[in-house]
């Protein structure tokens, strides 16, 4: 939800080419079991891009991108944030301060070590700490090995400056493979994906943020917000920052209730 135009676009002309690419085979002057061949054949390679490369997409269902219904029926909704601390992340919890909101904050190792302080006070002011890597990187081919390397070194960044990450875990951009899942059921990790994105990295209009994250805004909604730009260490996110007491007192508007993804 809330994609810019170009992303709609691609999504069309991926689903037109698979279409296509469908009622070739299907007229192809072949026997029939090597066209049900070739048909699955493409399924399971349509399949296997999806489970990498689509955050939520899981077909065990191990991977959590809404809130469950609360019990007394209040609609909820988290806010959540990738790649930070940076730079502005202490203006991030003014802000959140100043609302009575507490968030999900997926941190990177590389840049907790830059803004130490910055975590201490987002545990301190109750948001959650969760685990997003120690550095930006994509795990798409990344090897158990590989996965521990990324969540042993920021396991040690943390624990360097007295803190302790909330068992949840997000991937740098959703991406995930069969190793991210065992390494993740082996520490008692959850993984989490989201329910609606922004697209705030690319620095759109702070109006068009607010209209990306309230539109057809719904109960157990999980946003995807930035405060940092993977490990860029002086990244621009005044567009969010502008953006967010708005998307906040819209959705409180709406009587919505903010949770943290630690207590979901």
């Amino acid at each position: 939800m809330g994609a810019p135009a170009l992303n709609w676009i691609f999504r069309i002309v991926v689903a037109a080419g698979a279409l296509s690419g469908t009622s070739v085979v299907l007229w192809l002057p072949i026997l029939g079991v090597a066209r049900a061949g070739l048909l699955a054949t493409g399924l399971l390679a349509a399949l296997g891009l999806a489970f990498r490369y689509l955050p939520a997409f899981d077909p065990l269902g191990r991977v959590r991108w809404r809130l469950e219904p609360a019990s007394d029926g209040v609609p909820e909704c988290a806010l959540t944030f990738d790649d930070g601390p940076g730079p502005d992340t202490d203006r991030v919890l003014d802000l959140l301060a100043a609302e009575g909101v507490r968030a999900t904050f997926f941190v990177l190792g590389t840049n907790v070590v830059r803004h130490p302080d910055t975590v201490r006070r987002m545990h301190a002011d109750g948001h959650a700490v969760g685990v997003h890597g120690m550095e930006h990187r994509k795990l798409a081919g990344a090897t158990p090995a590989e996965v521990d390397r990324q969540l042993d070194d920021l396991a040690s960044a943390l624990g360097a400056i007295g803190v302790s990450p909330a068992p949840i875990y997000r991937t740098p951009h959703g991406v995930k493979s069969a190793a991210v899942f065992g390494v993740a059921k082996r520490r008692g990790l959850t993984i989490w994906a989201w329910s609606r994105g922004v697209w705030d990295t690319a620095r759109p209009r702070p109006e068009v943020l607010v209209g990306r994250a309230t539109r057809l805004a719904r109960p157990g909604m999980v946003l995807l917000l930035h405060d940092g730009r993977g490990e860029e260490p002086a990244p621009d996110v005044s567009a969010m920052l502008a953006a967010l007491p708005h998307i906040i007192r819209i959705l409180k508007g709406r009587g919505f209730r903010f949770v943290t993804l630690s207590n979901s």
